[in-house]
């Protein structure tokens, strides 16, 4: 009966198609995605990410960096190793195109909603509505969505509204080249930051698109490394020059590569403008600045020179920062990509691709010339850098008459003939290497200038300060401008000055009292001023971070220094005639770095240096007398360094009254030091320590166990059993090669060791002398790892280089063409580098790398494997 009224109401032919459409749909989307043809580098990105993907929780994850750096081939890579995981899972891609229209927006959201439900007839009406249904339907499934390329936050919220509508253990992955989109969701997302491919992986992805295998073919190893470099790591510019330059010859690449530099690939400037066209007209004039003039340089002094220009740029940077197209490097120094750059390039002389007096800004020295020397400016020019290469020797005539916009001037390394008749008041940055003149323009009102910079110049200050009035003036640039022999009264001119360099100055003679009062200034450096004789008698710069009179060989009296002086943190006065310090020196209670004495005269400290509880690097040189007060000094200390220290007792003393459990680094040179104290061993933190040109050392006591590299360079008087004794040391602190002794060669001037301690991420022994070495690295968990040659901050591995004739560990057998040693059980593989270095100064390298199944036997094994 019930049967009879189902086919009566559902004809038993619609039920099969049913059960056969959603079968189709369950099935629809579950094959893998097509990641790319050669995927080089690709594995170990992903691998760094699942990390995060593989937790349990509701997460999402930004993958970000520049176009063509591989976010998308990489996304496609992870949603293929686990949409088996989940109940549902969807690819969207280039969803920042598809969402320009609602109709665009609709279409998402109906993609997203047929992949993880298989429901072809589910239709959307608007995109609110779009985004309601997605959360009831979706809310309690486990899923996975990619998102690829989004610019803004909205086209996110549009397909999910919120992370934690979906099921627990629900993945949402983001590609984008813009960092801050993630940021309004708080916590529960990570990001990534894609890294350019290294060269050995570009040099393999090149070399798969242009030769159709893993390198080069012969005779083309030094033509593809110039691609390489060019390339700076994009995997999509390394496949389109590849892809291009496939079959052709020699002749056709050599052309190729000087078209690239000068007219760079359409396809690839196309892809990486996109970041540049999402930016508005502030950020974009920002960039094409750094593009142009400023890359490489500091990011405060250009935010300083952008600030003065009214373009915000602490916020600009921020977002070029975001859209990955510049980064600041750990000098705090702005950078950016190669071929970002150029691109910046492209876009400016697309403003006016045959008049060079239409651009905005002119950057190339050619161009530069054209426009200078035959007065072609106009209003349009914003900026010019006029900088060769090379030193230019010919007399150039310019004129500015007509750059009445003009903000930012450059010159360098050109010969300007005659005084300079006009300069734009308009001027933020003047920035010219050996100007001409010993005054600027007479009708040049500097009231906008930010940075002033002219070395090496004919300039005199007392006339460039009579026209120089200005607030606005942040950086003072005049080294080894011989001309000035005073500075003057700055606290009229340039009460807001922020950096001011008279570095090599040899004539200068006397510094104003007013510069100790200017409360602005961060930086003062007048190193090398050898004439130099008078401070002002009291600092009191609320402001100043560093100062620096080192070289200042005439200079015997310091400043006072006020107590509200609290900023200084770096402080650079060796090599001056200064005798005393004032008791007032205390007062840097902020620093951190100090570099004095001299080895002409002796330097007395005060009670109150034991006041500079900051002090993390101290420097000393000559000899300095420490008040003797104080137990224990400077707790924060990390390096010390002593260099032609002759009063033996001042060492004995300071070595033993640091702080044992901050101190990092210690190095001594030319000191008439016989030993070092016991107290080395407390040092529990030390773990490099750098011995040279101590003739009279004759001992090193116990090392801390926390050591990692020891070197005792042109000691003479450190004896053979020391050195054994310090490589044994190393040798139970490695945990094997214990109690060998050491094998005397009649080659070697001094033999170098480095230990792998097998704690941490690399497995290693370095042996080396000034004619051999042997490289041996242990095979960890499948990996070749190799030591870091670096090891100042690493406890990767240690480093011992001694004085005398010998290999620091134990050679059993030496003669002829090879070499016989004992190795420990904990090296089951082992890797080989042979290196011969000649008497004179040839070097022959040959590099082995081999495998070895082990060798181990009872603890050691002898390895006879080395031949010449």
């Amino acid at each position: 009966m019930s049967g009879c009224h189902y086919n009566q109401c559902y004809p038993e032919s619609h039920f099969i198609q049913d059960i056969v459409n959603e079968v189709s749909n369950a099935r629809f989307n579950c094959s893998p995605l097509f990641v790319t043809r050669y995927p080089v580098g690709i594995n170990s990105r992903v691998k760094a990410m699942l990390l995060d993907i593989e937790s349990n929780d509701v997460h999402m994850v930004a993958i970000y960096g520049p176009g063509g750096i591989g976010k998308t081939i990489i996304a496609k890579a992870i949603f293929n190793r686990i949409y088996d995981r989940f109940e549902g899972f969807s690819y969207l891609e280039n969803v920042k195109e598809k969402s320009m229209t609602n109709d665009g927006i609709i279409k998402l959201q109906e993609t997203l909603l047929f992949e993880i439900l298989g429901d072809r007839n589910l239709k959307v009406d608007n995109k609110d509505r779009g985004i309601n249904v997605i959360k009831k339907r979706l809310c309690c499934k486990k899923i996975l969505l990619v998102i690829d390329n989004v610019d803004n936050l909205e086209q996110i919220e549009n397909l999910l509204g919120e992370c934690d509508w979906f099921a627990y253990g629900s993945k949402i992955i983001i590609t984008t080249r813009d960092k801050q989109v993630l940021s309004s969701f708080g916590k529960g997302h990570s990001t990534h930051n894609v890294q350019e491919l290294n060269n050995l992986e570009a040099l393999e992805l090149f070399s798969m698109y242009a030769f159709h295998k893993n390198e080069p073919k012969e005779g083309y190893w030094e033509l593809a490394d110039q691609f390489i470099h060019y390339g700076e790591g994009l995997p999509l510019v390394l496949k389109i020059m590849g892809a291009d330059l496939c079959g052709r010859p020699k002749c056709e690449w050599k052309s190729a590569l000087d078209q690239y530099k000068e007219i760079p690939n359409k396809e690839i400037q196309k892809k990486l403008k996109r970041s540049y066209d999402g930016l508005g007209k502030t950020e974009q004039d920002i960039f094409l600045d750094i593009a142009c003039f400023f890359k490489g340089l500091d990011k405060d002094y250009v935010v300083d020179i952008l600030e003065g220009c009214n373009l915000y740029p602490v916020y600009g940077i921020k977002k070029l920062i975001d859209k990955c197209l510049i980064i600041v490097d750990r000098f705090n120094k702005l950078m950016m990509h190669g071929l970002i750059q150029q691109m910046g390039w492209g876009i400016g002389r697309q403003e006016s691709p045959k008049k060079l007096e239409k651009r905005s800004r002119i950057w190339r020295y050619k161009d530069a010339v054209d426009v200078l020397t035959e007065d072609e400016g106009s209003d349009e020019i914003q900026g010019i850098m006029l900088c060769s290469p090379e030193p230019i020797k010919k007399q150039f005539k310019v004129r500015f008459s007509k750059m009445k916009n003009l903000r930012l001037l450059i010159v360098h390394n050109i010969h300007i003939c005659g005084d300079l008749e006009y300069l734009p008041n308009t001027l933020r940055l003047l920035d010219w290497n050996e100007y001409p003149s010993s005054s600027l323009p007479s009708t040049y009102c500097p009231h906008e200038i930010v940075a002033l910079k002219m070395p090496q110049s004919n300039i005199r200050l007392d006339k460039l300060l009579k026209s120089l009035q200005s607030k606005t003036l942040k950086h003072m640039d005049f080294r080894s401008c011989k001309y000035i022999m005073k500075l003057p009264d700055l606290s009229m001119s340039t009460p807001n000055l922020k950096k001011l360099v008279l570095s090599d100055c040899n004539n200068l003679v006397e510094v104003h009292q007013s510069v100790g009062r200017l409360d602005k200034l961060v930086v003062l450096d007048l190193k090398g001023c050898s004439e130099l004789q008078l401070l002002p008698d009291c600092l009191m710069m609320k402001s100043l971070e560093y100062f620096n009179v080192l070289y200042c060989s005439k200079l015997k009296k310091f400043p006072n220094i006020h107590p509200e002086m609290k900023s200084l943190k770096y402080l650079e006065m060796g090599e001056t005639s200064i005798s005393v310090l004032p008791p007032s020196f205390g007062n840097l209670s902020q620093l951190k770095t100090i570099l004095f004495g001299s080895f002409d005269h002796l330097l007395h400290l005060p009670s109150s240096i034991y006041e500079l509880q900051h002090l993390s690097d101290l420097g000393l040189y000559g000899t300095v007398i420490f008040p003797k007060d104080f137990r224990y000094i400077f707790p924060s200390l990390i390096k010390l360094t002593l260099s032609f220290f002759q009063i033996r007792s001042e060492v004995d003393f300071i070595l033993t009254s640091c702080c044992t459990r901050t101190l990092k680094y210690l190095y001594i040179y030319n000191s008439n030091v016989v030993t070092l104290p016991e107290r080395n061993i407390d040092f529990t933190s030390l773990h490099t320590l750098h011995i040279e040109g101590c003739k009279l050392l004759q001992k090193i006591p116990r090392l801390p166990r926390s050591i990692t590299k020891v070197h005792a360079l042109n000691c003479l008087s450190l004896y053979s059993q020391s050195s054994s004794e310090l490589s044994n040391q190393l040798g139970e602190l490695f945990g094997f090669f214990k109690g060998f002794p050491i094998d005397v060669t009649e080659y070697t001037e001094f033999g170098k060791a480095y230990l792998n301690s097998g704690e941490d991420e690399c497995d290693g022994l370095w042996l080396s002398s000034s004619d051999f070495s042997v490289h041996l690295t242990e095979f960890h968990k499948h990996e070749t790892k190799y030591l870091n040659s670096d090891l100042e901050d690493t406890r990767c591995g240690y480093e011992l280089v001694v004085p005398g004739y010998m290999f620091p560990f134990p050679f059993m057998y030496q003669s002829g063409g090879s070499m016989s040693f004992w190795i420990g059980s904990e090296f089951q593989s082992l890797a080989l580098c042979f290196a011969l270095i000649c008497r004179w100064e040839i070097l022959t390298v040959m590099f082995v790398m081999s495998t070895f199944p082990s060798m181990v036997s009872n603890g050691s094994s002898k390895c006879n494997s080395l031949k010449k």
